[in-house]
């Protein structure tokens, strides 16, 4: 689909051409400026990033003008419009039509960069502020694996809808042992609040404190009840050889099976719904900006394997 963004600012690798990096600027800047002042930019030995990157290209994308609602309806190089920079979640319908076309210049410039023999594993994404924002969506809707993402300062659009899926995966996997689904699936689920759970394993811990005068007195109690226990619990024995006509200790054949088909039917259940949950996330973003949804298997979102770096910087002090 076409759509009216200027042509992006690249600069070709100064070696044979193996690796391509596209990056997307800021709310009101452009590629050129972007991609300029980075490139022109230094390491602390006083590299710049294509003396370190030779064989790597470039691309900066421009975004188009648009009408800011925070600007009392000034057109500027903006990937969407925002109702506001303290909260970007705030009325985030007015950045749908942003995110849709945004989305589709990046996968088609991604596209390109294929069909000129680039492969999708030498291929970086990547955004700083706002277009690290519009770089997550687009990476989050590809069906494909990249090389690597680059996040600097930025946010994740409609991440609250995303949350309210992925926190049902981090709730389960809070109630089950190490190596479930979190590894399997490769789901980071720290971070998010168990609320319910950490409440209930904070009772226990409360509960478990008792004063050592009613231990006291519960120990003599419990002395006589184990008395009477012990005897039902022998008449009880001889009952049960008499139907059964073994003891308990020679289980049946297939005895305790249930137990743990049981158990196993749990662990696949919950295993497989994490996926699932994942891909309703995704869906959401994909027909949120009238992408088709994409199916319901582990193989059908390789974009979440692909290695990705987010960072904020820092003010350095004069």
């Amino acid at each position: 689909m076409k759509h009216d963004y200027l042509e992006p600012f690249v600069v070709e690798a100064s070696s044979r051409h193996t690796q391509t990096c596209i990056l997307l600027h800021g709310r009101g800047s452009n590629g050129p400026k972007f991609g300029e002042a980075l490139l022109a930019s230094q390491t602390a030995d006083g590299s710049t990033l294509r003396e370190i990157f030779p064989s790597m290209k470039f691309i900066f994308p421009t975004a188009k003008k648009r009408r800011s609602t925070i600007l009392k309806r000034i057109s500027i190089n903006q990937w969407f419009d925002n109702y506001s920079l303290e909260d970007p979640s705030m009325r985030e319908n007015l950045q749908v039509d942003g995110l849709r076309e945004t989305t589709e210049v990046v996968h088609q410039i991604i596209r390109d960069e294929v069909s000129s023999g680039i492969s999708l594993s030498n291929i970086i994404l990547g955004g700083l502020s706002q277009g690290c924002a519009a770089s997550i969506y687009a990476l989050l809707t590809i069906e494909e694996k990249l090389g690597a993402y680059i996040g600097m300062s930025g946010w994740f659009p409609f991440v609250k809808y995303v949350n309210e899926s992925l926190q049902e995966i981090g709730q389960e996997a809070k109630g089950r042992a190490d190596g479930s689904d979190e590894g399997a699936f490769n789901i980071n689920t720290h971070g998010f609040g168990f609320g319910s759970f950490d409440n209930e394993e904070q009772n226990e811990e409360e509960s478990g404190t008792i004063g050592k005068e009613d231990e006291e007195d519960e120990e003599d109690e419990e002395e006589s009840d184990e008395e009477e226990e012990s005897d039902e619990e022998e008449s009880e024995e001889e009952e049960e050889r008499d139907e059964t006509g073994h003891d308990d200790g020679e289980a049946p054949i297939g005895a305790g099976q249930n137990e743990k088909t049981t158990t196993s039917t749990s662990n696949s259940t919950n295993a497989s719904k994490a996926p699932l949950k994942v891909i309703e996330a995704l869906n959401f973003l994909r027909e949120n900006i009238d992408f088709p949804p994409i199916g319901s298997t582990a193989d059908s979102w390789p974009s979440l394997k692909t290695p990705a770096f987010l960072g904020h910087g820092r003010r350095m002090r004069r």
